[in-house]
């Protein structure tokens, strides 16, 4: 909101700026005052005429400093092509491929990590528990992003809808693994 009084600030300052560098061409001649309005007749103006745009100068050095003011207290302005927006950390990452089409993948020589050892019932119960606690968390920040988004920002809406689709999803995971665990005792 500050960055945005900048931006007001800089545009009123080179408005004044501007009025007084025509009435300063207008008192010396009717082509100079047009010639302020053509590229680059301003910087002609007080080159040949040092003297009279005098009174604007503050008016310029105020833009200037108006307008870093405005980039100083970073805008809200995002010119990223995928918008703002950033998806959770939930949602699962597509497993991308290492090196150019026509390359082998590099197997590994690791163990085989599908052959990962079985937990106990109990490591169960307590991983479901840590899962279920950030959903819990993940839940509370979808409800704040949900209150925050515009109904006119259809970027947004569709990345919330995937998050919450992804959420639901894992709650139904880890629900279901918390009722197969409670029916194991």
């Amino acid at each position: 909101m500050v960055s945005l009084v900048f931006l007001g600030l800089a545009i009123v300052c080179a408005l004044v700026s501007r009025i007084l560098l025509l009435i300063a061409a207008i008192d010396i001649s009717a082509w100079w005052a047009l010639g302020v309005f053509l590229p680059f007749g301003p910087l002609f103006f007080r080159l040949n005429y040092p003297e009279q745009p005098r009174n604007s100068y503050l008016f310029r050095v105020g833009t200037l400093l108006c307008i870093f003011g405005f980039v100083a207290m970073r805008p809200g302005l995002n010119f990223s092509p995928r918008g703002s927006h950033r998806t959770t950390s939930f949602a699962p990452q597509a497993k991308q491929t290492v090196g150019y089409a026509i390359e082998k993948p590099v197997t590994s020589k690791e163990p085989n990590p599908s052959a990962a050892p079985t937990l106990t019932p109990d490591q169960r119960r307590a991983t479901n528990g840590k899962e279920l606690e950030r959903l819990h968390g993940v839940a509370e920040q979808l409800k704040l992003r949900k209150r925050d988004l515009l109904h006119s920002d259809t970027e947004g809406n569709r990345l919330y809808a995937i998050d919450l689709a992804s959420y639901n999803d894992a709650l139904a995971k880890a629900t279901a693994e918390k009722n197969a665990l409670a029916s194991a005792k």
